[in-house]
């Protein structure tokens, strides 16, 4: 009998134990009920996930019709009257497409990484907010006319990015949402757009061997420093020759002796440390042979087997899933048939082709970046900083951090 009533007992504790974890969640493991729900939950992803044969949607600020097509591959052809309706139409597929994607991208950028996964994502929202990422994107943002065309093809975007939102159910709402348990934003404003361009030009222009050689020439000196951290390629050619160049292909400097430490260097050294912490997360991963730069390449079509030329451009960003990259074609009849990839969030085609020309890109790896060691008044508690030899009073603005539940989320 008393074995009976244990028994019912714990499985009655562990009955209560599920449903609470199934309804509530527990820590960062979020509600099992949605997540399993046959109707609105992960089956959903599954059920939803192929595109039906034939789509009409009604797209409001469409100046005329747009035809899009999807190939077999998942390629939207975009084909409008207008680059406007262009444009809005890329923003309606590439939301139905990337949503969470558009929206981790904003919010890495603005620092606002806990308001999706928690206190977890605390620290990257602090490098990003201590860089000022939203502070430039916000100013850049508003220093563009309201007449430019790509701010206007922005906010076209964010239209059709919108409508897609609008049409969004608790059935096609992307998966991800589903697994952290927690909403999507409600809009895609077009200024965000900037933010993706701000933290991927951060990205590019991080350039950690200023920093290093810093460090090393206040152990070793200048001349060792420069000699281990060159600030030019030693390779001096393209592959194929220059015709009637003498001098050699290669450039390599000797490495001379190390030298006596530098102690002027010994205060900025300890600031590059710093500065080397805080902007870890923002730097791709890049292997020994790019180090001082990228590569790109182009084959005339007198020396391809197709006849036709190719080219080949190095972006130097790391590989992701989804791929950071978001393949379309934009035609509007006599003024825009272009083919390409863009970011996932801005309207234009950053590689690409079209009838005449195609592009590309690489990192040039080049010395963009600069570094400033900030001289205040008092370092305990500074009020002011020195520039150009002027004290100026500090500009104070006070940071929160939330969760999905739009609680504080202060550092442990």
């Amino acid at each position: 009998m008393a074995r009976t009533l244990v028994g019912t007992v714990l499985t009655g504790l562990g009955t209560a134990g599920l449903v609470y974890v199934c309804a509530r969640g527990v820590g960062p493991v979020p509600p099992i009920g949605p997540l399993v729900d046959p109707v609105t939950g992960v089956a959903a992803a599954v059920r939803e996930g192929d595109l039906p044969a034939d789509a009409r949607d009604a797209i409001p600020g469409l100046a005329g019709k747009v035809d899009v097509r999807i190939d077999a591959r998942g390629v939207p052809h975009i084909f409008a009257s207008s680059q406007r309706d262009a444009y809005t139409a890329l923003g309606y597929v590439v939301a139905r497409d990337r949503w969470f994607q558009m929206e981790l991208s904003y919010r890495a950028a603005a620092g606002r990484l806990t308001e999706l996964v928690g206190a977890r994502a605390l620290e990257v929202d602090q490098e990003a907010r201590h860089i000022g990422l939203d502070w430039a994107a916000e100013r850049k943002w508003a220093a563009v006319p309201d007449s430019d065309a790509g701010k206007q093809a922005m906010i076209a975007f964010a239209n059709g990015a919108n409508a897609y939102r609008a049409t969004m159910t608790p059935a096609t709402t992307p998966i991800e949402y589903k697994i952290l348990g927690v909403e999507p934003m409600p809009r895609w404003e077009p200024k965000y757009a900037t933010y993706l361009l701000m933290r991927m030009a951060m990205t590019l222009a991080y350039d950690p061997e200023d920093l290093q050689r810093t460090r090393v020439a206040a152990l070793v000196g200048r001349a060792a420093a420069d000699a281990l951290f060159p600030r030019d390629m030693p390779l001096q050619e393209p592959i194929q020759p220059v015709p009637g160049r003498t001098a050699p292909r290669e450039a390599f400097a000797t490495l001379p002796p190390p030298g006596a430490p530098d102690s002027t260097l010994l205060g900025p050294a300890a600031a590059a440390r710093a500065v080397e912490r805080v902007t870890r997360g923002l730097a791709p991963r890049v292997d020994g042979g790019d180090a001082l730069g990228s590569n790109n390449w182009a084959v005339g079509p007198r020396r391809t087997a197709s006849r036709g030329a190719m080219l080949a451009g190095d972006p130097h960003l790391d590989l992701t899933l989804p791929s950071i990259w978001y393949e379309a074609h934009l035609v509007v009849r006599d003024t825009l048939d272009v083919y390409g990839v863009t970011f996932p969030g801005s309207p234009t085609i950053v590689i690409g082709f079209n009838p005449h020309v195609a592009w590309t890109f690489t990192n040039t790896g080049g010395d963009v970046a600069d570094y400033y060691l900030e001289e205040v008044d008092v370092p305990a508690k500074p009020t002011r900083y020195k520039v150009d030899g002027a004290w100026r009073d500090f500009t104070k603005r006070r940071e929160f951090y939330r969760n999905a539940a739009g609680d504080t989320i202060t550092a442990e």
